[in-house]
Order: C-alpha cells, then structure tokens, then sequence
C-alpha cells in the first residue's frame, strides 16, 4: 500500500471518528443534562417520507457516491468522510434510540443534529466539486 493511499485511509478514519464521536457524544450530553432535543423517527431535518423510500433513499445516495468516485469527483476524500459519518452517526441513534436525536434549533428551519450538518457540509462541497467540473 502506497504511503498516500495509507495517509487518506488515516485522515478518513481520524475524521470519521472525531465526527462520530463528537455526534454521540453531543447528543449524550443533552440528554444527561435535561437539555432540549426531540426523538425524530424521519431523515434529515425531520423529513417525513414513507417507510419504503428509505430504503429506496440510501440506494440512490450510494449510487451518486459511486458515480462521483468514478467520475473523480471524490478525489477529496474528505466529502465522503463527512457524509458517511454523518450517515453512521444518525444510523447509530436509530439502532440505539429508535430514532435520531436532534436538538440545535434554531427557531426558522427544523431541528437538526451535528451529524446533519456533516452531511449537508459534505454534499454542498461535493455539488459545488461538480458544478465547477462541468464547467
């Protein structure tokens, strides 16, 4: 294994821990400390969409992340690493809890968690990576 391809598999990891752990860690501190946070059974910023499209949703989000692998556009591996542990974080809390815990809110858009935010950061850069490829 070649000393980059080591280094990303570091860098990847080293993120995708800190992110998965400050998530959890995050969610657990409020709900120790009596802090406010809701139990959203939805996806991201508690949209509501059938059962079936779950499913559905995660096969067409890892098609797109393996067609932006292979068109190049993840050659930063760094908007993989903050969706997929972004992903993993809220997929842990629906193993644990049954639902996400969700407690930033900010009053004019639905409440959300640290592993929302990692997400959406991680798709804006990688549609931003790909409008500034069509070009």
């Amino acid at each position: 294994m070649d000393s980059i391809l080591r280094k990303n598999i570091f860098l990847f990891l080293a993120l995708g821990g800190f992110i998965l752990v400050s998530d959890q860690l995050s969610k657990i501190l409020i709900r120790l400390n009596g802090g406010f946070y809701i139990c959203n059974p939805h996806i991201a910023f508690n949209l509501k969409i059938p059962e079936f499209l779950f499913g559905i949703l995660w096969t067409i989000i890892i098609c797109l992340l393996i067609y932006a692998y292979r068109r190049g556009l993840l050659h930063n591996i760094l908007y993989l690493t903050l969706i997929l542990s972004g992903a993993m974080a809220n997929m842990l809390d629906r193993f644990w809890w049954g639902c996400v815990i969700d407690f930033i809110d900010l009053g004019f858009w639905p409440v959300f968690n640290l592993a929302d935010s990692f997400i959406t950061l991680g798709a804006i850069m990688l549609i931003i990576t790909y409008l500034k490829a069509k070009r």
